[in-house]
């Protein structure tokens, strides 16, 4: 037991010496104290000592990127943010091996009032497509506890301005290995964050309200990971303004095209027109899992235009609302589809014209589903319309009181499995065509239990 203790404090002894000797030889990298109890990393460089300043004034674009380029020239290392508003005119370039580093060990939720390692955009301002407030630019580089605010944009304005993506690459070309984002705010850009060529992205703890798009994931063949997303109007963008309204017309919060082994965990978005929406891009189409997601108040909560037909989408333990709108549904499978899409233990409301549309070709399946407040506007409307692809619900909870239709086949539905499913109201009841062939459609072993309802409705 001796001897146990005089090696654990020889080793740490040894770290010590190696810690204060590498400091020494960092000459300007040296310990840096930001005030309220937060202690920067020894080994980071401070952007004042590269002449920044974060009094909203200063443009601290040069700062900023001598810091960077320092960094990177050193071998790699932390550039560090210390408490401050900081004003870019400009845009940075993150350079292999380097990390941007505040003082945020959790997102804050309204990043342009919060007191911390704020970032003030301007750049940009009505070009969409030029380059991204935060450039990446090689391999191994993460952001990380920074808030970042665009102060020219009016939630008031009839529209929105369009901006760059808030965190990106350079250029379409390139390819941005083991990019992370961690721990930030994205108060109220026109684009989030861009992971299109970014390979095995850790995307991790990122609040804010992006305005036309939230996050894309395309052209990644290697296994990206993106989890406890939160994108809710955060910013004085509330409920009836004008920006609020635009984005629950327009905006999308997360767009998925070619992405190889997809890994999504709880994220969450509210108020877009589209919540999920899963494309085809020039690079191809997504397959992952996506376990814990939700959205809100949306059109289109999930919007399956593309997957890979090889995987497909295994999509668990989701929340989807679709209520915005005449026609606002909670799921739709388009008529492009040629992929497997799976929905297990998922819950759907709204109040919704339908649950969900089923087209395309790739079989369908929705196992332990619930699905609750759908007819919105009272013209017959099914929770579910099967005009498409082969379709399984089974063990599904319809919990709407009355008649109300649970599922209609249409003569365009490939085939067609529905057994296993409780309804609350006095029938479960399934508009089909006459005739169809039993080698393709089942559907029996279907109750309805009014009564055992009643109480909780």
């Amino acid at each position: 037991m001796t001897e146990f203790s005089r090696r654990k404090w020889l080793a740490l002894a040894g770290m010590t010496g190696v810690a204060m000797a590498g400091r020494g030889a960092m000459g300007a990298v040296t310990q840096i104290h930001s005030g309220g109890g937060y202690a920067a990393n020894p080994f980071a460089r401070s952007v004042l000592k590269f002449g920044a300043r974060g009094d909203a004034r200063k443009d601290n674009t040069a700062a900023f990127q001598k810091a960077l380029d320092a960094a990177h020239s050193a071998g790699g290392g932390i550039v560090h943010v210390p408490v401050g508003r900081y004003l870019f005119k400009g845009h940075l370039t993150m350079p292999s091996n380097t990390s941007l580093e505040g003082v945020f060990l959790a997102p804050p939720c309204i990043a342009n009032t919060a007191s911390g390692s704020m970032l003030l955009s301007t750049e940009g301002r009505g070009r969409a497509d030029g380059p991204p407030f935060i450039g990446v630019n090689g391999w191994n580089c993460t952001i990380r506890g920074l808030g970042i605010y665009y102060p020219d944009q009016d939630p008031n304005a009839t529209e929105p301005v369009p901006y760059p993506w808030a965190i990106g690459r350079i250029t379409e070309s390139q390819v941005v290995e083991d990019m992370s984002v961690i721990d930030v705010a994205l108060t109220n850009p026109y684009q989030g964050i861009n992971l299109a060529g970014a390979p095995r992205h850790y995307i991790a703890r990122v609040y804010g309200h992006p305005i036309k798009t939230g996050l894309i994931a395309d052209h990644i063949e290697d296994i990206g990971r993106i989890e406890n997303i939160h994108f809710w109007p955060f910013w004085p963008c509330t409920g009836g303004s004008p920006v609020c309204n635009w984005i629950q017309a327009h905006g999308t919060s997360f767009i998925f095209g070619r992405s190889d082994w997809q890994y999504v965990f709880n994220t969450f978005s509210w108020g877009y027109r589209i919540g999920y929406q899963f494309i085809k891009t020039p690079s191809g189409t997504c397959n992952g899992n996506f376990l814990g997601i939700g959205a809100d108040s949306t059109f289109e909560a999930l919007r399956v235009d593309a997957a890979q037909p090889a995987s497909g989408l295994l999509i668990t333990n989701g929340e989807f609302v679709g209520m915005m709108g005449a026609e606002s549904q909670g799921f739709v499978i388009g008529s492009k589809n040629t992929a497997q899409v799976s929905m297990n233990n998922c819950a759907f409301w709204g109040p919704s014209n339908r649950i969900g549309t089923i087209q395309g070709t790739g079989p369908v399946s929705m196992i332990g589903c619930n699905f609750q407040a759908w007819d919105k506007r009272g013209r017959g409307e099914p929770a579910i319309l099967c005009d498409g692809a082969p379709t399984n619900i089974m063990g599904c909870q319809f919990l709407a009181p009355g008649r109300k239709k649970a599922v209609r086949i249409t003569k365009g539905c490939a085939g067609a499995v529905i057994t296993g499913n409780t309804s609350m109201g006095s029938a479960f009841t399934v508009d089909r065509p006459s005739g169809l062939p039993r080698t393709r459609f089942q559907i029996h072993s279907n109750i309805a239990c009014p009564s055992q309802w009643r109480d909780a409705f």
